[in-house]
Parts: structure tokens; C-alpha cells; sequence
């Protein structure tokens, strides 16, 4: 009013369309910083994935000493595909050149820590049978520019999750053979009614693996990026309840754990409250949770996963 001498007219509120509108102009525009992007991701939820499954893995199997190598490597190998990723979706010349730099450092890294891993346990390379098809269905889904996929999301997430049937199996020393298919005596780990043992159990931990972080995919998806989709919440919610009733199931009958069935149970009610009281909030207040504190609810999901299904 001092400046124009009539009064400041309020700011219009912003509709929840608006804001999600808002979100992806954001992120719209995180795409074309590719330079400084392409060194540490910014999917936060990426580094539980990359955290969890490999020790899951340890904590059954127990400990070896290659895991020290496989670990960073593995690490190193999903920095990769995140820096190949913004290489192959930027199609500016001046800033390919820009990702350049973290390409090259991670690929080396990569290659390095590779052949090292390899070749202390070179039966790790059966381990590329079912890994280099995941792989690449996430890289076609970059390269056709569709790099937050429902599809890129679960071949990321369930290469990630195989990552604790790698680290077992480094930890049996590669008793079972090609995946683990031979069948061995005498490997750690089993089910509650020692039905399952050794790599049996190990494969069924690992489904849980892939379950769960398959299952964060389109539950991240419906509250942020996909807000108000009906659709794909009846998909969560019908996956975590199908997953939830299975795990009920299988605790009854002593192939599980009753801690981890409840706590799948508390996943299903999840899938469907915090996503419906984020769309509330949306609406009513035009600001919803923070990724933050997404972040942080995972990471105690993420604890609680393991110590019910891996140590329990």
C-alpha cells in the first residue's frame, strides 16, 4: 500500500491440483540440474533399498569377510545406474557433459570393486541370470524417458531386494550352487517350525524382501506424485492386504514369525490411513507430509522388518 498507495491484494490459495502441478515442476526442474543430481541420488527412499536387504542377508547367513568387498560394490553399482540413468534421459549435449565426470568416477569404482568381489567368490556371477534383465528393463524405462515408471520402480526395487540372497549366499561360502537351487544340509537359518531351513528359508525371507520394497513403489507413488489416483491406492492396498493375509497364513502354521505377520497387518492398514489422511491434508490445509517424515516412518518399518524376520 505505501508503494502503490492501494492495498495488497492476498495471494489466492492453491487447489490441491495446483500443488501437485507444483511438485512436478520441481521436479521438472531437478531434471535439467543433472550435473549436480547425477552424483547422489534424490530418491531418499533409495537408500533404505540399498541398506536393508544386503544385511538381512548377513544377519541370516552370518558374517564374511567378502561381504566387506560385495557391500560397496553394490553400492557402488547403484550409484552407476543412477548416474547411466541421467546420462541416458538428458538429451542436451552440454549437459551429458555435466554427468560426465560422476559417470566416470562410479563406473570405475564399479569395475573395480567387481572384479575384486569376483574374484574372491566368482560363483557370484550365476548371480547375473536374474539381475541383468532387471537392470535392464530400468534402463529401457530411462531411455524411453519413463524413469519413474510403476515398471522401473519394481525391477529397481526387486534387483535390490535379491541383494539379500547374494549376501547369504557369500555368507554360506556359495554352499548350494547356481542361486542356491542345490539342495544343502546343514546351512544357518530356518523357520519358526524348522520346516525350512537354510536356503529354502532364505529365499522365502528374500520374497518378503521383494514384497515389501516392491510394495513401497506405488505406496510412495499415491502420496506424492500420485495423488488423488484411486486406482493405483486400490492396487496398494490390495497388494499389502493379499501379502498380509499370506503372512498370517504361513505364521499359523509356523513357517513365520507372529511379530512379522502383525507387523504386515500393520503395513495393510498403512497403505491405505496415511495416504488417505495425506490426500485430506492436501485438500484442506494444501500442504501434506513431509518426505522426511515418510523417510522416517520406513526406517523404523525397515528395523522392524528385519528384527521380526531376520533375527527374531
Amino acid at each position: 500500500m505505501l508503494a502503490t498507495g492501494k492495498p495488497r491484494e492476498e495471494p489466492r490459495p492453491r487447489t490441491a491440483a495446483e500443488h501437485v502441478e507444483a511438485a512436478k515442476a520441481k521436479q521438472e526442474r531437478i531434471r535439467h540440474q543433472p550435473g549436480r543430481k547425477a552424483w547422489v541420488p534424490n530418491q531418499h527412499g533409495a537408500w533404505s533399498m540399498l541398506a536393508l536387504p544386503p544385511v538381512v542377508g548377513w544377519v541370516v547367513g552370518g558374517f564374511s569377510w567378502v561381504n566387506l568387498l560385495f557391500v560397496p560394490a553394490w553400492w557402488s553399482a547403484y550409484l552407476t545406474y543412477w548416474a547411466w540413468s541421467q546420462w541416458l534421459r538428458t538429451r542436451s549435449p552440454r549437459r551429458r557433459r555435466l554427468i560426465l565426470v560422476p559417470l566416470a568416477v562410479y563406473t570405475g569404482m564399479t569395475g573395480l570393486l567387481g572384479l575384486i568381489t569376483l574374484a574372491a567368490a566368482p560363483y557370484l556371477f550365476g548371480w547375473a541370470l536374474p539381475l541383468t534383465p532387471l537392470f535392464a528393463v530400468a534402463l529401457w524405462e530411462v531411455w524411453q524417458g519413463r524413469e519413474r515408471s510403476l515398471l522401473s520402480g519394481l525391477s529397481t526395487t526387486t534387483a535390490a531386494s535379491l541383494m539379500a540372497a547374494v549376501t547369504y549366499h557369500l555368507a554360506v561360502g556359495g554352499a548350494g550352487g547356481l542361486l542356491g537351487l542345490t539342495p544343502t544340509a546343514g546351512l544357518p537359518g530356518a523357520s519358526p517350525n524348522g520346516e525350512l531351513t537354510g536356503w529354502p528359508w532364505m529365499w522365502l525371507v528374500t520374497g518378503l524382501t521383494a514384497a515389501y520394497f516392491c510394495g513401497t513403489v506405488p505406496y510412495i507413488k499415491s502420496m506424492i506424485r500420485e495423488r488423488f489416483n484411486n486406482r493405483l491406492l486400490a492396487g496398494t492396498v490390495a497388494w499389502h492386504t493379499v501379502v498380509a493375509l499370506a503372512t498370517v497364513w504361513a505364521a499359523s502354521a509356523g513357517f513365520l514369525p507372529r511379530a512379522h505377520a502383525l507387523l504386515w497387518v500393520a503395513l495393510a492398514v498403512r497403505s491405505f490411513v496415511l495416504p488417505s489422511v495425506q490426500w485430506q491434508l492436501v485438500r484442506t490445509r494444501h500442504r501434506g507430509l513431509r518426505p522426511g517424515t515418510m523417510g522416517v516412518v520406513e526406517i523404523v518399518i525397515c528395523v522392524l522388518f528385519l528384527l521380526t524376520v531376520a533375527s527374531w
